[in-house]
């Protein structure tokens, strides 16, 4: 049975997040709280259900990633995974958000300095963004997974790990990518969505032609 992840207090037990991470994760969420309202972070219709979907979402990943010294997130948007990661993750993982629109950076530098994070922020699009070291590739919503193997390929071809939540449709996602990928795949369930998966990709190679 999935435990409930209704509350604040809900997802904070569920993951046994420690009082630092707590003080981390509530500093974002009191900014982004501040710019919502003045940047088109996330609809009106999520700032309810901000801990119960988005916060848990991101959460759910620490366990998979592991404790890398750098971790790259790729279209950051509001930071989610990316600045629960970083909060996750502490001070001995570096995270680095790849966002193109400038008032979102500008929202993910302020949180991320609010909240003490170990984060770089880099305004790019993702195919220009200059290749930083990393063990782990996250994304979040962000593009199916054949788009988005293209868009971690150059830190996967140095060997980064990728870890993708996804939908009902990860199986189907999976079969249209190894049309031009080979990659070994841990599927691990949701824990916050009784149909989605978190794809965790390692050595992924683009197919011969």
């Amino acid at each position: 049975m999935r435990e409930p992840l209704d509350t604040r207090e809900d997802v904070l037990a569920a993951f046994d997040v420690s009082r630092e991470t707590t003080e981390r994760l509530d500093a974002i969420l009191e900014t982004l709280d501040d710019w919502r309202t003045r940047v088109n972070l996330i609809g009106p219709r999520e700032w309810p259900v901000i801990w119960s979907r988005h916060v848990a979402d991101s959460l759910q990943l620490a366990d998979l990633v592991g404790a890398p010294s750098d971790l790259v997130d790729l279209g950051s948007g509001a930071g989610f995974p990316g600045l629960v990661l970083a909060a996750a993750l502490g001070d001995n993982t570096k995270v680095t958000l790849i966002e193109s629109v400038g008032k979102k950076c500008a929202f993910l530098r302020a949180a991320s300095e609010t909240a003490g994070l170990n984060v770089q922020v880099t305004q790019s699009r993702i195919e220009a963004a200059p290749v930083s070291p990393a063990e782990i590739v996250t994304a979040r919503a962000l593009s199916a997974l054949p788009k988005l193997l293209e868009y971690a390929a150059p830190w996967t071809e140095n060997g980064a790990i990728c870890v993708f939540p996804k939908g009902e449709s990860a199986e189907e996602e999976l079969t249209l990518a190894r049309r031009a990928w080979s990659f070994h795949v841990e599927s691990v369930p949701s824990r916050t969505s009784p149909t989605g998966r978190i794809l965790k990709l390692s050595e992924v190679r683009r197919c011969e032609t």
